[in-house]
């Protein structure tokens, strides 16, 4: 459509339009041209036509710009007020200017007539669109246009429209085109001031105001000529070109890219005022004024009737514009009501929220210094009640050894064997019984703390030795009473660690020497109550040094290997050795295995040390086994079975250095199986039977000391049976008689079930002679040789071999 107007002023629209005073140099330039057109229409009818044109292509051409750039051509409302504008345009520049003023055609001024209307009629259309998207309550939007519209009608009547139609000679199409013009116009004006008096009050829709009240001027001064008979005034003429130029300046507003989005609506002050100064002012106005009148009593008469249609009709909007307001209210009252429950609501789901995330927050306290399963306190809480109990004891007056608080520390013996065999909930269950039986011992004031596991605590804030004793010989009792869990009924036993009447400096300290004596409690047998003594901490100290020292003790080279020679009692023929370690710390005196095997096998170090004492006996038998057909025996521990890899370990240094599988006997006891749970032996003497499959022989050692030895023969696989010292060292003539019964009775057994035996611990020529007439063939001891080195070994052979070759 731009492209039908000339391109001077589509040039000169662009132009303007550039920045954001564009709007301004439009409304400047414009209103001046307008000012001038009646001028130049006095100086020539020709030039009459340059200003319309200008004027009217420029607004054109900014509204069509101002579409394309802002994206309201998207919307009907914009569309048809656009193409009211350019119609116009077109119309005054082809049929007016061109068809009337320089070809003098009438029809073509007749044409220009209707065809204004029709302008007019689009952006009216275009009006009540704009207003009913642009406002929240379109029909409240109508209803005051209506209002304005009818207000304005009603003086409009009066003073232009009836004297027009008393005066003029015009009648039919062409008075109908003279009336319609301005009462279209009436209708716009009012719909472009509800739009201004909204509650978005932008700019651009104060000047879109402007521009038709510039037309509505233009149209009044029109008919007021028309009533003079006189021609076109220049007020209609500037009129009628502002409303171009105020329409221009509107679209190209900076305000107008916001013109798309709806403004809620909002009952304002302005608005009120000026429907009341219409509802009072415009009837009375237009009374008076058709009262001052003399026209003919029956023009009067239809006159008044049509003035009091109107009135009728401007109370019956105002009365619905009211309604809708009330409406409005009623709509945003419920709306505040709702706004309030919702308000209520949260209100109430926020109390809730705090509520639960306060509770939950106790409840994290709680877990924080609580142990989960039983509810008592935990190792935080008990630390925080200690150091508590400890700044007391500073600040109280009774006497040392009652003032310091006073600690006892628990542990289930054979628990572990409960979780084993019937499962994990049966020992929570178990656990929490316990942790109620100590509830019920513990008086206001003391501190019950599960520590984890089957370990407890119980402090007693300021108490002497002798409370905490008695406390403890009760929980002792307490504990040991049988529990029922289902259809189970279990026996425990505890061992407890009593720190009471001592000086305690930290929480740190006072659990170490607890834990001290609960460890020297289950170390004595269990079941059984120790109380500290600073002989425990030195005791635990020196087995600390102990540790430390053995974890060094083989790159240090204090580890050596001694070996005992087992002989024939019939030849005296050496026929195997029995590998012994020792340990000679290089500061000190040597320490007996008794000692130090012990601290190994707690502390783990036995099976790298077990893995140096295999390989250096497999190293030392090769040598013997190819010049004396000797095996070698090493000791293993419990420890060293139950590790994954052993048998590989075993196999490997075999196969390292050259020695034949029948060549090692591995010793084991049967101690390091009762140790263990059913499963895990199993899993042992599958091990052991898998090394005997490759030739390694079984040798079970101190026979006849356990109490299931009998059992164990039948069940493992065993090569042969050492009896123990104990049956070759009676202290008594009598023991002795019992010790060779005893000793028989194994020889014999081990003969019927095709094992060897060799006996343990002969020191004398009358136990070597006792023991070779039982039946016994194989002995060690110191009446044969003391554990040597393998040096001493090797000259040892030389010399039986001298000797049977002398």
């Amino acid at each position: 459509m731009s492209q039908t107007f000339p391109g001077s002023a589509l040039a000169a629209g662009a132009r303007l339009t550039r920045g954001p005073y564009g709007w301004w140099a439009f409304l400047v330039l414009g209103g001046l041209l307008s000012l001038a057109a009646p001028f130049l229409a006095r100086v020539s009818p020709a030039l009459d036509v340059l200003p319309w044109v200008m004027i009217q292509g420029a607004a054109a051409a900014a509204v069509l710009l101002s579409l394309r750039r802002h994206g309201l051509g998207r919307m009907w409302s914009w569309r048809l007020i656009a193409a009211g504008t350019v119609l116009i345009c077109l119309a005054t520049t082809g049929l007016w200017g061109i068809g009337w003023v320089w070809l003098k055609i009438p029809v073509l001024l007749e044409i220009y007539s209707r065809l204004a209307v029709d302008c007019h009629v689009l952006m009216l259309i275009g009006l009540i669109a704009l207003g009913w998207r642009n406002s929240g309550a379109p029909r409240a939007a109508l209803l005051d246009a209506g209002i304005i519209t009818v207000g304005v009608a009603m003086p409009f009547w009066t003073f232009l429209l009836h004297p027009l139609l008393h005066s003029t000679q015009r009648s039919g199409v062409d008075l109908a085109l003279a009336v319609t013009s301005p009462v279209v116009d009436v209708f716009m004006l009012g719909l472009a001031v509800r739009l201004a008096l909204g509650k978005r009050r932008a700019p651009w829709l104060a000047l879109m105001s402007a521009s038709f009240g510039a037309l509505f001027l233009g149209e009044s001064a029109y008919l007021l000529d028309q009533m003079a008979g006189r021609p076109d005034g220049p007020l209609a003429t500037v009129g009628w070109l502002a409303c171009s130029v105020l329409i221009g300046a509107a679209v190209l507003h900076p305000s107008v890219a916001h013109a798309s989005a709806p403004a809620p609506d909002a009952t304002n002050r302005a608005r009120v005022m000026l429907f009341m100064t219409l509802a009072l002012l415009s009837p009375i106005a237009s009374m008076a004024g058709l009262t001052m009148s003399h026209h003919h009593p029956v023009a009067e008469s239809g006159d008044r009737f049509l003035l009091l249609a109107l009135t009728v009709m401007l109370a019956v909007l105002l009365v619905l514009r009211l309604n809708t307001v009330a409406r409005l209210a009623e709509t945003r009252a419920a709306d505040l009501d709702r706004h309030a429950d919702q308000l209520t609501l949260r209100t109430r789901q926020l109390s809730a929220a705090l509520h639960t995330q306060e509770m939950l927050q106790r409840s994290l306290a709680h877990r924080a210094f609580h142990d989960s399963l039983t509810g008592l306190a935990n190792r935080t809480l008990l630390g925080e009640a200690l150091q508590q109990a400890l700044r007391a004891a500073e600040a109280g007056t009774a006497p040392e050894t009652e003032r310091q608080p006073a600690l006892l520390l628990l542990d289930l013996d054979g628990f572990k064997d409960v979780n084993d065999t019937l499962g994990h909930p049966i020992g929570d269950d178990l656990l929490t019984q316990v942790a109620h039986r100590l509830r019920a011992l513990c008086e206001p004031g003391l501190t019950l703390a599960r520590l984890g596991g089957d370990e407890f605590a119980l402090l007693l804030p300021a108490a002497s030795a002798a409370r905490a004793h008695a406390l403890a010989e009760q929980i002792l009792a307490k504990v040991s009473a049988p529990y029922r869990l289902g259809v189970q009924e279990i026996h425990l036993s505890t061992s407890i660690g009593v720190l009471a009447g001592t000086e305690i400096s930290t929480p740190a300290e006072a659990l170490r020497d607890a834990d001290l004596a609960l460890y020297a409690a289950k170390a004595a047998g269990r079941n059984r109550i120790v109380v500290f003594t600073p002989e425990l901490r030195s005791a635990r100290l020196e087995h600390a040094r102990m540790v430390a020292g053995l974890r060094q003790a083989i790159d240090r080279g204090e580890l050596a290997v001694r070996y005992q020679p087992v002989v024939e009692l019939d030849s005296g023929r050496i026929v195997a050795v029995e590998t012994l370690l020792r340990w000679q710390p290089g500061d000190s005196r040597p320490i007996p295995p008794d000692v130090f095997i012990p601290l190994a096998e707690e502390s783990g170090l036995i099976v790298p040390i077990g893995t140096w004492v295999l390989e250096r006996a497999c190293a030392d038998a090769a040598r013997w086994q190819d010049h004396h057909d000797l095996y070698v025996t090493v000791n293993i521990s419990g420890r060293q079975l139950r590790e994954a890899d052993f048998a590989e370990t075993v196999l490997a240094a075999l196969e390292r250095h050259r020695l034949p599988a029948r060549a090692l006997v591995l010793e084991i006891t049967e101690s390091m199986l009762l140790a263990t749970t059913p499963a895990e032996t199993e899993r042992v003497i599958g091990v052991l039977q898998g090394l005997r499959a490759h030739g390694v022989r079984i040798a079970l050692d101190d026979f006849g000391t356990g109490y299931s030895s009998l059992a164990y023969l039948r069940i493992l696989p065993v090569d042969i049976v050492k009896i123990d010292r104990s049956f070759t060292t009676a202290p008594s003539a009598a023991d002795h008689a019992q010790a060779r019964a005893f000793t028989k009775a194994i020889v014999e057994l081990s003969a019927s079930l095709r094992l060897g035996t060799i006996v343990e611990g002969v020191e004398t020529r009358e136990q070597a002679v006792v023991l070779h007439q039982v039946g016994c063939t194989l002995a060690q001891g110191y009446l044969f040789s003391p554990p040597a080195t393998a040096q001493q070994i090797d000259n040892l052979l030389h010399t039986r071999l001298t000797t049977e070759a002398a």
